[in-house]
């Protein structure tokens, strides 16, 4: 028993260096520092408040919380972990990001056991293990202080529960389902209803009999039913009247595309594996598409992944965050295609593997060859500040406790590592009446455009307001020595920056010297 388990030990030993390494290496960013700020809240009042008397936590022009400043932009469940790492630990970079680091190291041990029920033999649910664990994507966004180690987690076992509801008549796995459920709905219920989605199609994929549909309705009514009450605190109702609105054949179409070539860039490189395929269907003949390992699982994982896709091409924006869900199956589906190609040819197998693990496919799209698991590498060893950590940095050591800053974006972050007074942002806070900051960053891109239709008239005010501002002559202009950077650490694969930037504009503070 203990030499079977040896290799999975490994893999999830291997995973954990790579995740918690470094972990509180770079500072938080924006969407973590959201996460942390609603935690330290959870401290104070109980509940994740938007305002405290003083400062104001918004990325969506003041439309994330409800009148009573309660927020209601994103579940709570994320914020609660984070309060208790910081009710036990303290609040620190390295404890807000570890409960989901920690999870991120179940998601793992998760992967093995999901593999283990679908796959026949150990081989492609180590594979599938090994694919998670050295998975660029994953281990980004499971060293978040955000959702996605818990959505990811959760799915997993969403995935366990389903399949052992369509197989078995056992009333533990229709439970297990809801409350797998229930976790990913209060992880991020726009990743649940495309996971439900996912699931619609995977069941008629699976082509189950009566009882099997019957247990999972059961399943659905009980997910429902304990999770009704929370559709009014987040305003569900309303955001899906915003989405419909907004939505168009065009767009859908547009995101649907972009979606599926991220995942064939960053995690499923169905275009190559496809062309692998048709080299080892020449190699192997018929006899090596029969000898595909369950053919009954990876058809329905496939169809997840169609239905997931689907629902969130629908949606008004497009992130890869989105999808990471997505990567334990998209784990699997490889290593079943490496496997397959490995029965038709070792030469094959190798070059599949080699090619998902080793080598950056963008890059190698725009003609550079590199290895994006070297450069996650790279990034764990090296300190690599950005402009949220030179402007931390610079304030710490210029600033007093209680002053003025207005920061066009990135307040988030600096009020989490600050004492300063911010506004700015995308919080759409008035400055009317407001004393003239004694600090002021203007963002060389400005700030981002919000669904929010008060955005657009906020910006206006704000710019004449700087404009005012800076060219009354009180104010002297001071260059750091760090690139303006967009995003000091984003998980995105595309935009995620592994390196310091060494060319492009500065950050520039702007410093009250007059009255």
């Amino acid at each position: 028993m203990i030499r079977a388990l040896g290799p999975v030990a490994l893999l999830v030993a291997l995973a954990a260096l790579l995740i918690f390494t470094n972990l509180d290496g770079r500072l938080l960013w924006d969407d973590e520092a959201e996460t942390a700020l609603l935690a330290q809240r959870v401290l104070r009042f109980g509940v994740p408040i938007a305002w405290d008397g003083r400062d104001l936590i918004s990325q969506e022009c003041s439309t994330d919380y409800d009148a009573n400043y309660l927020w209601r932009q994103t579940p709570w469940l994320p914020i609660y972990a984070t309060a208790l790492s910081f009710k036990v630990f303290g609040v620190d970079t390295l404890w807000a990001r570890l409960p989901f680091a920690v999870l991120g190291v179940l998601a793992v041990l998760s992967c093995y056991v999901l593999a283990r029920v679908l796959f026949v033999g150990r081989a492609p649910a180590l594979l599938a293990t090994a694919l998670l664990a050295l998975s660029v994507p994953f281990l980004l966004y499971v060293r978040q202080d955000r959702y996605y180690a818990l959505a990811i987690l959760a799915a997993i076992w969403v995935l366990y529960f389903f399949f052992f509801v369509l197989r078995r008549d056992r009333p533990f796995a229709v439970l297990g389902l809801a409350v797998a459920l229930t976790v990913l709905f209060h992880s991020n219920y726009l990743i649940c209803f495309a996971t439900v989605a996912g699931l619609v199609l995977a069941f008629f994929a699976a082509r189950p009999n009566v009882r099997a549909a019957l247990r999972l309705v059961s399943a659905g009514v009980a997910t429902v039913l304990i999770n009704f009450p929370s559709i009014t605190v987040f305003d569900l109702q309303g955001k899906g009247g915003s989405v419909l609105a907004a939505a168009s054949v065009k767009q859908f179409v547009a995101t649907l595309v972009w979606y599926a070539r991220q995942l064939d860039l960053y995690t499923l490189p169905v275009l190559f594996l496809a062309m692998l395929a048709a080299v080892g269907l020449l190699v192997g003949g018929v006899r090596w598409v029969r000898s595909w390992p369950s053919p009954e699982t990876c058809l329905p994982l496939a169809a997840f992944c169609l239905g997931h896709l689907l629902f969130l091409s629908a949606m008004p924006y497009a992130f890869f965050r989105y999808v990471v869900t997505l990567l334990p199956v998209c784990a699997l589906l490889t290593a079943a295609s490496i496997v397959a190609l490995g029965s038709s040819s070792r030469a094959l197998g190798a070059v599949a593997l080699a090619l998902v693990l080793l080598v950056d496919r963008a890059d190698l799209g725009r003609g550079v060859l590199d290895s994006t698991l070297w450069k996650y590498v790279r990034e764990l060893t090296n300190d690599q500040p950005g402009p949220i950590a030179g402007m931390v940095s610079f304030f710490r050591a210029e600033a007093r406790p209680g002053q003025r800053l207005f920061v066009s974006y990135g307040d988030l972050p600096l009020r989490f590592y600050t004492d300063l007074e911010i506004r700015g942002g995308q919080g759409c806070q008035s400055l009317a009446g407001w004393p003239p900051p004694d600090w002021i960053v203007v963002r060389h891109f400005f700030r981002f455009r919000m669904l929010a239709p008060e955005g657009a008239e906020d910006e206006a005010r704000t710019l004449r307001y700087l404009r005012a501002e800076l060219s009354s002559g009180r104010y002297g202009a001071v260059e750091l020595p760090y690139v303006d950077t967009v995003w000091e650490n984003i998980p995105e694969p595309g935009v995620h920056v592994y390196q310091r930037a060494r060319e492009g504009p500065r950050i520039t503070v702007h410093r009250r010297i007059a009255p």
